[in-house]
C-alpha cells in the first residue's frame, strides 16, 4: 500500500546583488532539511498570486520590502516524506537590506561558490540554473574558419554561451576552444556518442550536449566532468533525461523554423507544460530570437537558442 506524504506549494527568491552575488539563508535545524543553505521564501497561501507571496515572505523573513519579482523555473520534487513545488522567482528590485529577522543566517555568495554549499535536493537544478547564459548561440555550419573566430570575438560571453555544433569534431577544435577560453564563452560540444566525452581532452569545454538520438541510446550519464545537455523533441525524451541526472534541455521546435519548416511546433504553451516541474534547465529552440527571453521564462524554460537570431551581427541581444 502506497501513502501519500504531504504536499506543499513554496516560493523561492534568487536575489542578485549589484555585482553579481546571490543571497542565501540558512534553514533553522529543527526544520525540513534544516542546518542547509537555500534561496529563501516560504509556502504559498491558497489563492495567493506567487508574486505576492514572495513579496511577504521575504518582508518577513528578510526584511526587505516591494520585493518585485518575475518567473526563473519551477521544480517538483519528491522528498521521502514530503512533495515540494518550488517556483523559484528572480527578485528584480526591493528596498531594504537582507538580514535575518528572524534569526537566520543570511550570507551572499559568489556564483562560483554555490556548487560547494549544501542545499536540499530540490534546489540543486537552480544552483546549475543560475551558472548559466541567457541565451545559447548555435554556431552556423557555413562559416569559415576565421569568420566563425571573428564572430565569437564579439560574443558577449557574459550573457551567450556558444554550441559548437558542426565544429565539435574539427581539426581546429583546440584553437577555437582556447580562444573561447581567452574570451570567457562558455562552450558545448555535440557528443556523438554517450562515450565520446570519454575520448578527449576537452580542456575548457563547459558542456556536453547529447542529440535526441544519443539521447535515447544512452543507459546513464555521460562520464564527463562538466554540464551534460541533451536534444529534446518529446516528453518522453526529456523525462529520460532527467532520469538521467541531466542538467539541461534544448527543447525543440518551439515554433516554426526556416529549416524544417514541415515539422510541426510544440509552442510555447505545450512546451512549459513539458518542462515544468523537471530539475532541468531548459532553452526553448526553433523560430525563437533573444527578444522571447521573458516568454520563455513564463514558460519554465530559463533561456533560449538558436542560430540566425543569436550569432553576432544578425540581431542585437536586448539589454
Amino acid at each position: 500500500m502506497t501513502v501519500a506524504t504531504p504536499a506543499i506549494t513554496v516560493v523561492a527568491a534568487i536575489i542578485r546583488g549589484n555585482d553579481g552575488r546571490i543571497c542565501l539563508s540558512r534553514r533553522p535545524d529543527h526544520k525540513h532539511q534544516g542546518g542547509r543553505w537555500e534561496f529563501p521564501g516560504g509556502k504559498v497561501e491558497p489563492g495567493e498570486p506567487l508574486s505576492a507571496a514572495l513579496a511577504r515572505e521575504l518582508e518577513e523573513e528578510l526584511g526587505m520590502q516591494a520585493a518585485i519579482s518575475s518567473p526563473f523555473m519551477t521544480i517538483a520534487h519528491q522528498y521521502q516524506d514530503l512533495h515540494v513545488t518550488l517556483h523559484f522567482r528572480d527578485v528584480t528590485a526591493w528596498q531594504g537590506e537582507p538580514s535575518g529577522c528572524e534569526g537566520q543566517q543570511v550570507n551572499w555568495f559568489e556564483i562560483p561558490e554555490l556548487p560547494a554549499l549544501e542545499f536540499p535536493a530540490a534546489n540543486r537544478p537552480v544552483v546549475t540554473a543560475i551558472t548559466l547564459p541567457d541565451y545559447l548561440a548555435i554556431a552556423p555550419d557555413n562559416l569559415d574558419l576565421e569568420a566563425l573566430k571573428a564572430g565569437i570575438g564579439r560574443l558577449d560571453a557574459a550573457r551567450i554561451g556558444l554550441y559548437l555544433r558542426q565544429w565539435s569534431e574539427h581539426a581546429a577544435l583546440p584553437e577555437i576552444l582556447a580562444l573561447c577560453r581567452e574570451k570567457g564563452v562558455k562552450v558545448w560540444l555535440r557528443a556523438s556518442s554517450a562515450a565520446w566525452a570519454e575520448q578527449l581532452s576537452l580542456q575548457g569545454v563547459f558542456a556536453l550536449h547529447m542529440p535526441g538520438s544519443v539521447l535515447m541510446d544512452c543507459q546513464g550519464r555521460p562520464d564527463f566532468a562538466g554540464l551534460v545537455s541533451a536534444a529534446c523533441h518529446s516528453r518522453e525524451a526529456l523525462e529520460k533525461a532527467a532520469d538521467l541526472g541531466l542538467d539541461m534541455a534544448l527543447v525543440s521546435p518551439v515554433e516554426v523554423t526556416a529549416s524544417h519548416p514541415d515539422r510541426p511546433p510544440l509552442g510555447w504553451q505545450q512546451a512549459g507544460e513539458w518542462i515544468t516541474g523537471l530539475p532541468l534547465a531548459c532553452y526553448g529552440l526553433g523560430g525563437v530570437s533573444p527578444a522571447d527571453l521573458e516568454t520563455a521564462r513564463q514558460y519554465g524554460a530559463i533561456g533560449v537558442a538558436g542560430i540566425r537570431a543569436f550569432w553576432p551581427g544578425s540581431a542585437p541581444v536586448p539589454v
